[in-house]
This record gives C-alpha cells, structure tokens and sequence, in this order.
C-alpha cells in the first residue's frame, strides 16, 4: 500500500531529524561551556530550521495516516487497529514511532540540561559584571534607592 509506505517514510525522516538533533544538542553543551555567543547563535538558527522541518514532517504524516485510515475504512488510525489489518507494516510503522518518542524524550532532556548550563553561565556572568561595575547600595537624601548613573568624567574648562 503506497501511503503506508509514504507514512513509514515520514516517520524515518523524522526519526532522522531528531537524531541529528540529539547529536546537534550534545554539542551545545561545549559552546555553552567556552561561551561561544556566536556558535550559540548558529545553534539556535538550526534549531528554528529543525522545528519547521519537523513540524511540516508532522503535517505530512498526519495527513498520510489519515489517507490510510480511509483507505482501509478504519473509522480511527491506531497501530492496533492498523496491526489487525497489516502486521508486518504496523510493527515496522510502531518501532518507527517508538524510536521518534525515545529521541524526543532524549532531546527533551538534552534541552532541560543545555538550559540549566545557560542559567548557570547567565548567574556567572551576572556575578562578575556586578563585581565590575557594582550598583550603589546607597539611598537618596529621599530614602529611595540611588539612581545607577553612568560614569562621571572629568572635564576641565581653561578660561
């Protein structure tokens, strides 16, 4: 049946997708590590690419399951109903599927751990840039906090 063949394509080219992705984040890590601004920003732009990718990928599966739905006259498109009528390609279709939710669950966590790096590398950076340029703990002869005032400069006038 060709558009279960199309559906098990689909499904592998996502497969593929999310496991150059999971690769990809894994990498992260050490541009996170050195503070690779630039590496970090490529790294986003492939990431916005994945996620179009993908999300047309899944546009296209969703519409391939339904045209095997009607094809086999199945009222709703689950793998079990699906293994009733094709074993063979239900199997091959349901480890498709099951590889897809590990990769996802495996980025999923990748991406839980990059941006756990990300905030401690931000608290460093924030901490060094306070001891750099410290804010005023002072208070104004109003008892509000003191205005953060940009360097004063010295500048002399000769009449």
């Amino acid at each position: 049946m060709e558009e279960l063949e199309k559906t098990i394509s689909i499904t592998n080219q996502i497969r593929k997708a999310l496991e150059a992705e999971v690769n990809r984040a894994r990498e992260q890590r050490a541009l996170i590590r050195v503070m690779d601004v630039e590496g970090l920003v490529r790294r986003a732009t492939l990431r916005a690419e994945f996620n179009t990718s993908v999300g047309q990928l899944q546009q296209q599966l969703t519409v391939q399951l339904g045209a095997v739905a009607t094809r086999l006259g199945l009222p709703e498109m689950t793998v079990e109903a699906l293994r009733k009528k094709l074993p063979g390609p239900a199997a091959e279709l349901s480890d498709s599927l099951a590889a897809i939710r590990a990769l996802a669950a495996a980025l999923a966590e990748l991406d839980d751990l990059n941006r756990l790096l990300g905030q401690r590398a931000l608290s460093y950076v924030r901490a060094y840039l306070g001891a750099v340029n410290p804010t005023p703990a002072a208070y104004d002869r109003r008892g509000s906090a003191a205005a953060v005032r940009p360097p004063s400069t010295t500048m002399s006038r000769v009449v």
